[in-house]
């Protein structure tokens, strides 16, 4: 008697449930709608898709020559090992013109410039391995960042093929000059 029961139940449940299934977008509809997404973020940070999904630049205004630069994380903050990524900032012309500037100074060649932000805010210090394709082991570089309108000196950690490494205190722009190696 109670299975019969519960088999009714069950039956008067199962009539009773309205079945309605919506519509499903089409994979060419979702793909389109995430790639207007994607380009319009590039867009906004005036960088190519590739470059603002691969978190590098590739092509800098006023700096034809510029090495290809990216970063992948892995930043050292406060001492400690971390997932955090310092986001690329493209840098405008001007900048790029004060930079060649303070390059010429020293007697060297600006080989990239860009500027950072992240999620983390403010830090004591921030160990960053740049990605540079084309920098050679050993090669002579030094890294300035713009501080309150003048290019101030960031500690190199190291340069290996295609890396280099630096030592920050604080987000902002950075010019990698290659140096005469003398000094």
């Amino acid at each position: 008697m109670k299975k019969l029961i519960a088999c009714t139940l069950i039956g008067a449940m199962l009539c009773g449930m309205t079945v309605s299934a919506a519509g499903s977008p089409s994979a060419a509809v979702v793909a389109s709608s995430v790639s207007a997404t994607v380009e319009a973020a590039a867009a906004a940070e005036s960088k190519s898709v590739g470059e603002y999904t691969n978190n590098a630049i590739v092509e800098t205004p006023g700096l034809p020559d510029a090495l290809p630069t990216g970063q992948g994380g892995h930043v050292i903050i406060n001492g400690a090992p971390s997932n955090v990524i310092f986001f690329l900032t493209k840098a405008n012309a001007a900048t790029v013109k004060d930079a060649k500037a303070q390059a010429t100074e020293l007697g060297g060649k600006v080989l990239s410039v860009f500027g950072t932000k992240a999620v983390v805010g403010k830090f004591e210090s921030a160990q960053v391995n740049f990605y540079m394709k084309g920098v050679k082991a050993g090669q002579s570089i030094k890294v300035y960042q713009k501080v309150n309108g003048a290019w101030v000196e960031v500690k190199v950690v190291e340069i290996r093929e295609d890396h280099v490494v630096v030592d920050m205190t604080s987000h902002g722009t950075l010019a990698f000059i290659e140096v005469p190696a003398a000094q």
